[in-house]
């Protein structure tokens, strides 16, 4: 998880042991959805919120941030507004085959697991966790529907910050 060059502005910790992991945050933008035709919902461009992501070689975690600023340790994280995410933020890949190179540079490893993560299908909400004040089903509906923002009031606050995760 060496960085080609100087660190990426998005890149917020590394810890390159054998176990290691990295979090980065990526600003609101659009992106390609995929939702299960159960669902309802259809795939396409939607609006994301800020998101701050914490990977391993093996496990991927994902949070919702209010802002599109550089979060700082103490800011509020709150539940990621997507299917497939448990409510510690830790993502279901389901069927998706996560192969990783040991070899792979800083920014190779951040652009896999985003990669992993919206080229997969949403499928369901993990042990009844609904992540948005609402219809999760129906936020989606709309957001593909319509192009609107994504609506920040909806999204849940967690108990956790960066802070309490870098412990």
């Amino acid at each position: 998880m060496k960085p080609k060059g100087i660190i990426a502005a998005n890149v917020l910790y590394t810890d390159p042991s054998e176990n290691g992991f990295v979090m980065w945050f990526t600003k609101a933008t659009c992106r390609n959805l995929f939702f299960i035709e159960g669902l309802g919902i259809s795939s396409g461009i939607a609006n994301v919120p800020a998101l701050l992501w914490i990977a391993s070689k093996e496990k991927l975690h994902i949070y919702a941030l209010k802002s599109n600023r550089k979060p700082t340790e103490n800011i509020p994280l709150y539940h990621a507004p997507f299917f497939n995410v448990y409510a510690n933020g830790n993502v279901c890949m389901g069927t998706v085959d996560v192969n990783i190179k040991k070899s792979a540079s800083l920014e190779e490893f951040t652009a896999a697991w985003e990669a992993y993560f919206f080229n997969s299908y949403f499928s369901h909400l993990m042990q009844n966790h609904n992540p948005i004040q609402g219809n999760c089903v129906s936020l989606w509906k709309k957001l593909r529907k319509t192009g609107d923002p994504f609506p920040k009031d909806v999204l849940k606050k967690t108990d956790r910050t960066i802070k309490n995760i870098l412990r």
